[in-house]
């Protein structure tokens, strides 16, 4: 399925600017905070981001501030937390939604996945635990086997979930968001196609000890902003830029990276997020104490005005 967009979308097309260099938003020393596995920037707080754990944990999303200080818990009702890997933020119907992915599989023996739909709440900046129900739930499959993923992100101007795996040869899946087209069964995500773009190691760096050497292109984190046009692709090593002009798909935009962005050493980099007018992504690590990284969209590498 190639999707395509009218050149309306963009009639004041001006090319974005490149990423800045990361910069220390915060240390976060909370050990509830201790395994970030995804981040995404609230669509109805403002100044507040989503996190969550790895598993096994508690079915919880996190709310935290600009300083990484924990202000919410969200638990969620009636809900497995089996791998949860990667969190979108977004707006649709009027509402500000919540997907979770749960998408890893560390030993590529899961029959099938999930993502899990929640209309996120409004917080009234006291550190306090919330719940919720799923709005929605969409069990699925790969055509082609088990994928460890721990990369999603959503785009409503296509209106679909996208899904790149962890370990090479990577690829881009695309599940379509809205869960009555899928009628109670287990859905299919599509591939899109190969995501080559995103270099691999060498024989000598597959043999490091670092994290970052080993699996500098798998990728751990990915978000598209609110107005469907950039994305972002983390890996352990590095962040990818990647632009979507009009009329192009994200298979075409994902050939062809706009910046490659190598990070500073981070414990685990496995979450990174736009910020909800698209001026910065903060970039989360697993493990204490862990850095929050912002990187400025900006020529001159420089930090914003908040």
């Amino acid at each position: 399925m190639v999707l395509l967009f009218s050149p309306l979308a963009w009639a004041l097309d001006t090319p974005p600017q490149p990423l800045g260099e990361p910069t220390l938003q915060a240390l976060i020393t909370d050990p509830a905070l201790n395994e970030i596995s995804g981040i995404a920037a609230s669509r109805r707080n403002d100044g507040i981001y989503w996190v969550h754990g790895d598993a096994p944990r508690p079915a919880e999303l996190l709310a935290i501030n600009a300083k990484g200080a924990l202000i919410a818990r969200l638990r969620i009702e009636g809900v497995r937390a089996v791998d949860w890997e990667d969190i979108a933020s977004y707006r649709k119907d009027g509402k500000a939604w919540l997907l979770i992915g749960d998408i890893g599989d560390n030993n590529g023996s899961r029959s099938q996945y999930e993502v899990i739909a929640v209309e996120e709440p409004e917080i009234d900046g006291k550190v306090s635990t919330l719940s919720v129900k799923p709005a929605w739930r969409l069990p699925f499959r790969y055509a082609d086997g088990a994928h460890d993923c721990e990369a999603m992100a959503v785009d409503t101007v296509s209106n679909e979930v996208l899904l790149i795996n962890k370990h090479a040869p990577l690829a881009i899946h695309s599940l379509a968001l809205d869960p009555s087209r899928h009628k109670g069964d287990v859905a299919i995500a599509t591939r899109l196609g190969a995501l080559e773009s995103i270099p691999q190691p060498d024989a000598g760096e597959r043999l490091a000890r670092f994290p970052s050497a080993r699996f500098g292109g798998s990728p751990t984190g990915m978000d598209i902003d609110a107005s469907g046009r950039l994305a972002v692709v983390l890996t352990y090593r590095d962040a990818w830029l990647f632009e979507r002009r009009a009329a192009m798909s994200w298979l075409e935009a994902f050939d062809k990276p706009l910046q490659r962005l190598t990070l500073p050493p981070l414990p685990q980099a496995e979450a990174i997020g736009f910020s909800p007018d698209s001026r910065y992504l903060l970039i989360g690590s697993e493990n204490l104490p862990a850095p929050l990284l912002r990187v400025d969209l900006s020529t001159q590498g420089g930090r914003t005005e908040d």
